[in-house]
């Protein structure tokens, strides 16, 4: 028996990070994934992929559950994974560490390391020395080379492509079959816009488009919060 886990998101992120759970259990049951908790109250008492809907952030107050925060948009990410940490702290801290969850048919190569609550969904790629922050996802088909480096609430599309020594700041979203050329970064809180192409530094708190990527918006500092 292993511990109980919930999924933050019944969307289509959380889809994902269930399905991901389930294949998991090929390799023997670590997690017993008891459903979904979603913020849209239309769906508590409902089913989605078979697992209830158990209800919404206040059904987390005093359960003593891991929790997958699957949220696509940085965010969201970021702000329910703060709440999360404000509400364990006033009940005594004893909520388990989010889990770092990793598709069975994605690589992850030698010294690479993963951060609390992060997501890497199936057929991804991590190879050597890549480090993860927190409660980031590497999603379906997606590539992250040597040396590669991102921030917390990092979100790399599917089929999103970085080379290698590429750094993403805190809450940086590269977008569905997007590239970043070797060694350049994408600043905290910015958005690569589905397939650009990145072949320069991208700044803090800019959307970039197209190919090559350049800057259509940008937002003042601290806007995620």
């Amino acid at each position: 028996m292993g511990c109980d886990l919930v999924v933050y998101g019944a969307g289509g992120m959380g889809q994902e990070t269930a399905d991901l759970v389930h294949c998991s259990r090929a390799d023997g049951p670590v997690w017993n994934l008891i459903g979904f908790v979603d913020d849209d109250a239309a769906l508590h008492g409902t089913e989605v992929l078979g697992l209830p809907v158990l209800g919404g952030f206040d059904w987390l107050v005093n359960r003593k559950v891991a929790v997958s925060v699957a949220l696509g948009a940085p965010v969201a990410r970021r702000r329910t994974v703060m709440a999360l940490a404000a509400t364990t702290s006033a009940n005594a801290g004893d909520r388990p560490p989010s889990p770092v969850l990793v598709h069975p048919a994605a690589y992850v190569g030698e010294g690479a390391v993963l951060g609390e609550g992060t997501v890497v969904a199936a057929h991804a790629t991590l190879t050597a020395d890549v480090r993860v922050g927190r409660f980031a996802i590497v999603n379906a088909g997606a590539t992250v080379s040597h040396n590669g480096r991102l921030g917390d609430f990092a979100t790399v599309a599917p089929g999103a492509h970085l080379a290698g020594a590429v750094r993403l700041g805190e809450g940086a979203d590269v977008g569905i079959g997007a590239s970043v050329v070797q060694g350049r970064g994408v600043g905290e809180w910015s958005v690569v816009g589905a397939g650009a192409v990145v072949i320069g530094d991208v700044a803090a708190n800019t959307t970039v488009v197209g190919c090559p990527a350049r800057v259509v918006a940008e937002r003042p500092p601290g806007w995620h919060e």
